[in-house]
């Protein structure tokens, strides 16, 4: 893929990110921008196949793991907007304690 797909691909999980907040969405856009213009423009070969890969796994980071919580009017909640795109964990790493885990926990005082 070209870095014209990565740069794209960016802002539109930035897009889907960021939505309702036009605030951090316009700050999103400028420094995908400004770290598109500082990385790949004096990029080239091997060195800007990594950062175009970097970029798409940005991009993928961005959609499936970052949400927004809005205030919930009046209360002390909050509600998580959650996407289709959005990971979801089971959980299941907390529930099976100190398996395939290497070292000794003490309790901290």
């Amino acid at each position: 893929m070209s870095a014209i797909h990565a740069y794209r691909a960016l802002l539109r999980a930035a897009q889907a990110a960021f939505q309702g907040d036009s605030k951090l969405l316009l700050a999103s856009h400028r420094e995908i921008r400004a770290q598109f213009e500082r990385n790949l423009g004096s990029a080239s070969g091997d060195d800007k196949e990594e950062k175009v890969k970097h970029a798409f796994e940005v991009a993928k980071f961005l959609k499936q793991n970052v949400v927004q919580a809005e205030k919930v009017d009046g209360q002390e909640q909050f509600k998580l907007r959650l996407r289709d795109e959005t990971e979801r964990g089971d959980n299941e790493s907390i529930k099976t304690p100190l398996k395939g885990r290497v070292g000794k926990f003490e309790k901290c005082s």
